[in-house]
């Protein structure tokens, strides 16, 4: 499926993310966004994109844990950059596969293909789907339309950059699990 823009708005009186893929075959693909999906969506996509950009690294390199967010952030700069954020959705279209109501989606798979490439799975509770292959660019760039969505959502919530993964080599720890209640 070739994307040809991606769109992701807050809608009111629905109080959700409405994201909308336009393909260049001239399809639309829309699909409902929660609150709740959206949380739990956010720390993985973040995640990955973190993978992608030290990745890009030569894969003999090791990346200190202070360099990750720098290189992350850096990626993303360079993605928005040579995006369009500016040109209009185009309303018009000549097919909805997943039908004239947009998908709300149920459960997401994240998976990472040799190719750097990032296969999100989007599936309802009627096991519809859609699975878009996103380059890591588009990756940068739907993260942030996505927290751009949740700044207008007003739903309280500032999506946080990932944490910093422990390196291989560090010593494991020794002290048992804090739990709070």
């Amino acid at each position: 499926m070739p994307i040809h823009q991606v769109s992701v708005a807050y809608q009111a009186d629905q109080d959700r993310l409405l994201l909308r893929v336009r393909t260049r075959d001239d399809q639309l693909f829309e699909l409902w966004l929660t609150r709740r999906l959206t949380m739990r969506l956010w720390q993985p996509l973040q995640s990955t994109a973190t993978a992608l950009a030290v990745g890009s690294v030569s894969s003999s390199a090791t990346v200190m844990p202070e360099a990750r967010e720098m290189m992350t952030q850096t990626m993303r700069e360079r993605s928005n950059r040579a995006a369009d954020f500016r040109s209009p959705f185009e309303e018009t279209t000549r097919e909805r596969p997943l039908g004239e109501e947009p998908m709300l989606v149920a459960a997401i798979d994240i998976k990472r293909q040799p190719d750097r490439q990032v296969e999100v799975v989007w599936r309802d509770s009627a096991q519809r789907q859609l699975s878009m292959n996103l380059s890591p660019d588009l990756l940068n760039n739907l993260l942030t339309l996505l927290e751009k969505a949740l700044q207008k959502s007003e739903w309280g919530v500032t999506p946080e950059a990932p944490a910093p993964a422990a390196s291989a080599s560090a010593a494991p720890t020794t002290a048992p699990p804090r739990v709070l209640n």
